[in-house]
């Protein structure tokens, strides 16, 4: 009989379901996707706050209310989610740090020992560097081994560039290498985790934690949406919605993607991104059951939203304030959505639907209550 522990770490919750985590990852993003869309609900919800937060230019806007007014989802970078490490591909700064040297080296036809210390390595390209600059004051034709694709050169180009510019700062070739490399590794880190805006959503609209954690307390309301998987009009969102894999363990990718770095991005770098980072979570976060639409990240700002799926129907929150409840419920008359309002389930720790209309509700009926 398996351990807790060995269960935990060789199995992962895709869509409340338990799989064996190395099946996983061996699918790919394509097979990934099928297998998500052969089970994937028939309606998605999104909990939102009702409360105003500041826009990219500072002014204060209602995002809740815009998403019920104009059909539509908050794109989001993962940096401003709940989650700390949310979508965060670990990379390991001293492996990095070793695989760009040597592919360097590589690229100035240097012959080493990739088995050797990093500091060995490190000293093998700053001393031919040193002795090219010396030679011709730059080090624009440095790079003897002919780019492999325009991103290779460009990062040649801004390798060598950057080496340069610290070396004058700092008179040293080889902090101004070491220097060079952390500016990548830093700006890779940024690029792995920003590749992608997120929009996520629940499969239930009666999960006290989601309530709680994303309605604002319950003051807030949770939209319905009814997937329509054959409208060609939904057909890039119905294709770049996926579920989150929730598991124990974190592997390291850092030879993967530093290789990666300077190629064209294929299948197997976008699953790399999806399985590591913007669609693995932990255990503690699998009550939330998340589905995520990913869309490529544009220079928009931080944000921005994108038409969903049609809503039908507005779930309001319990403990929603009166104002706030009649002014969701206008929209809702407006757009000719059905809603209505959730109670506690007297048995169970979830949520319910009300039995009584909002406006009939003797709770309501006297705002001043």
């Amino acid at each position: 009989m398996k351990s807790s522990s060995e269960i935990s770490s060789n199995y992962c919750v895709v869509n409340g379901s338990f799989l064996k985590l190395s099946e996983v990852e061996a699918m790919g993003c394509s097979q990934y996707g099928l297998q998500s869309k052969l089970h994937m609900p028939l309606k998605l919800y999104r909990y939102y706050s009702n409360v105003p937060n500041k826009d990219d230019i500072g002014q204060m806007v209602n995002y809740s209310q815009i998403a019920l007014k104009q059909n539509t989802v908050h794109m989001s970078s993962p940096i401003d989610f709940d989650d700390a490490y949310d979508s965060e591909i670990s990379l390991d700064y001293s492996e990095f740090e070793k695989f760009r040297l040597i592919e360097y080296c590589r690229r100035c036809q240097i012959k080493i020992n990739k088995d050797a210390p990093t500091q060995e390595i490190g000293n093998k390209l700053v001393e031919l560097l040193w002795r090219y600059y010396c030679d011709h004051k730059n080090l624009d034709g440095v790079f003897w081994e002919s780019a492999t694709s325009e991103i290779e050169r460009l990062s040649n180009q801004e390798f060598s560039l950057r080496v340069q510019v610290e070396f004058n700062n700092c008179n040293d070739f080889g902090v101004a290498v070491t220097y060079a490399i952390q500016k990548e590794y830093i700006e890779y880190c940024n690029k792995l985790k920003n590749t992608f805006k997120v929009a996520c959503f629940a499969t239930t609209p009666y999960s006290q934690l989601m309530w709680a954690t994303y309605s604002d307390c319950h003051k807030g309301f949770c939209v319905e949406y009814t997937i329509m998987p054959n409208d060609p009009d939904y057909k890039t969102i119905y294709n770049n919605l996926f579920p989150v894999i929730y598991c124990k363990t974190r592997p390291d990718v850092t030879q993967k993607l530093s290789t990666a770095r300077d190629q064209m991005v294929d299948e197997e770098y976008l699953w790399n991104l999806y399985l590591h980072g913007v669609l693995r979570k932990s255990f503690d976060w699998a009550y939330q059951n998340e589905w995520r639409l990913l869309l490529p990240f544009d220079n928009r700002g931080k944000s921005f939203d994108v038409r969903f799926f049609p809503i039908t129907k507005v779930f309001l929150g319990n403990k929603m304030p009166t104002d706030n409840r009649m002014i969701i419920i206008s929209i809702c008359k407006e757009k000719g959505i059905p809603y209505i309002g959730v109670k506690r389930n007297p048995v169970q720790f979830e949520m319910q639907d009300c039995e009584i209309l909002c406006e009939n509700c003797p709770k309501y009926l006297n705002r001043n209550m």
